[in-house]
């Protein structure tokens, strides 16, 4: 039989989340079944709390069309797994929002994809420079630049969203936590009142997926209404 699984969370610690309870290390131990079900739980709190961007995702989904439209570009970063959740971003936005029928291409660039360009950046000026010096090198005036930071607060992501502000780009940042420097330095924040990053990050990794959705539903009734010959006036 397999032993308890280590309580991941600690009974008694009050997340932003709903009033979910949840576990924090120092409780017993559990089975994988009791933590499947805590695990589940805290995930539909995380749904709940990100309910409350619904105007924000509107309008961050409709700058995206009109960025697009405009010929400009969408431009997303970040570290650790907040990095991998920019690739994804910007790989189904480029991928799967406009059909491979169309001509109609996206101009969309995560600047954490490149090993080669961010060690040569951090080794020859600094971390904090890793993604200042590719934002000076691809963002214009009009681009959307996005990033994404549990804490909001990481010096690298703070002086690249300074920099695309200076460029005249437009500016958004999904945080957790108390939405640290970015929240209030970005003209379009996605924040999430969750004080746990794993559960932050997974808030952030659900508005990808809508706003992915949402902009390529936009796409397709684009497309639906240009065959129809446009709406009926």
């Amino acid at each position: 039989m397999r032993p308890p699984l280590p309580v991941a969370r600690e009974v008694g610690r009050q997340a932003d989340m709903g009033g979910l309870e949840l576990y924090q290390p120092g409780a017993d131990a559990m089975d994988l079944g009791t933590y499947f079900d805590s695990e589940l739980d805290e995930h539909e709190a995380v749904a709940r709390a990100t309910r409350v961007l619904k105007s924000e995702f509107i309008r961050l989904v409709d700058i995206c069309e009109a960025a697009v439209n405009a010929g400009n570009k969408l431009v997303f970063f970040g570290n650790g797994g907040s990095a991998a959740t920019a690739s994804h971003l910007a790989e189904d936005l480029a991928t799967y929002a406009i059909p491979f029928s169309e001509p109609r291409r996206l101009k969309v660039l995560s600047l954490n994809d490149s090993p080669s360009t961010l060690t040569a950046l951090g080794n020859d000026i600094g971390f904090e420079a890793i993604f200042t010096e590719q934002v000076q090198q691809w963002a214009r005036p009009g681009d959307l630049v996005l990033t994404m930071s549990g804490s909001g607060n990481s010096p690298n992501l703070v002086a690249a969203i300074e920099k695309a502000r200076e460029l005249g780009c437009q500016t958004s940042a999904m945080t957790g936590f108390s939405g640290g420097k970015l929240k209030s330095l970005v003209q379009h924040p996605l924040h999430v009142e969750i004080h746990e990053m794993q559960p932050a990050q997974d808030a952030h990794m659900i508005m990808t997926h809508m706003i992915i959705d949402g902009f390529r539903t936009l796409v397709r009734n684009e497309l639906a209404e240009n065959e129809n010959g446009g709406t009926e006036g």
